[in-house]
């Protein structure tokens, strides 16, 4: 049991690893660019460790993927929920969902998920839980500011679909550093487009 513990604690370490350096030369390369040999050397691993782990790119991407979307998930219970404001709460959530800004790593990772969920189908079935769980999440933000009073809607699941889309379509083009757009001006046309659908009348 003690030897086989601390080679439990290793392995696990390895596969950690294994993951930030996928996650890292797939923001470098792109998905489709990145080879077992490039993930293994930023790993400080040999190849044949990285396939041990994860046998293909598609599950490397989707560990990757989650990997990100675990570490949005504890911010949010960290930071959303303690904020009494509906409005300040939701404008926290978005602020952490929304792209950093040109290049940023967990877009990058989305952009490899949607390419690939078009033809694997395990990559688009974990793609639409992780993205069902950060509309769950908004929705719930939305959900307390109508118990409030503070929201008012009669299709919280529209709503959701909507800034979720808008959410997407700006940050996609952030990363990709589109002129003149800065974070800052995507979270108030974000925030600008909440208060359309959700001021009380």
């Amino acid at each position: 049991m003690t030897y086989a513990s601390p080679r439990r604690a290793k392995g696990r370490a390895r596969e950690e690893a294994v993951v930030a350096a996928a996650a890292q030369a797939i923001s470098e390369l792109g998905f489709a660019n990145v080879r077992v040999a490039d993930i293994a050397e930023r790993a400080g691993i040999g190849p044949g460790h990285v396939t041990y782990y994860f046998p293909s790119k598609a599950e490397l991407l989707l560990r990757a993927i989650r990997d990100s979307e675990s570490d949005l998930h504890s911010q949010i219970a960290a930071q959303v929920h303690r904020i009494s404001d509906p409005w300040k709460r939701l404008r926290r959530l978005i602020d952490l969902a929304i792209s950093t800004g040109a290049g940023d790593p967990g877009w990058v990772l989305w952009f490899a998920v949607w390419a690939q969920a078009a033809t694997d189908n395990a990559v688009a079935r974990g793609g639409a839980e992780l993205e069902g769980w950060w509309r769950e999440e908004l929705a719930e933000v939305i959900r307390y500011g109508y118990d409030r009073g503070d929201f008012s809607t009669e299709d919280v699941d529209g709503v959701v679909l909507s800034l979720s889309a808008l959410i997407d379509g700006l940050s996609i083009r952030l990363t990709l550093g589109e002129a003149g757009l800065t974070r800052s001006k995507l979270l108030d046309l974000v925030m600008a487009s909440a208060h359309l659908q959700l001021d009380p009348v």
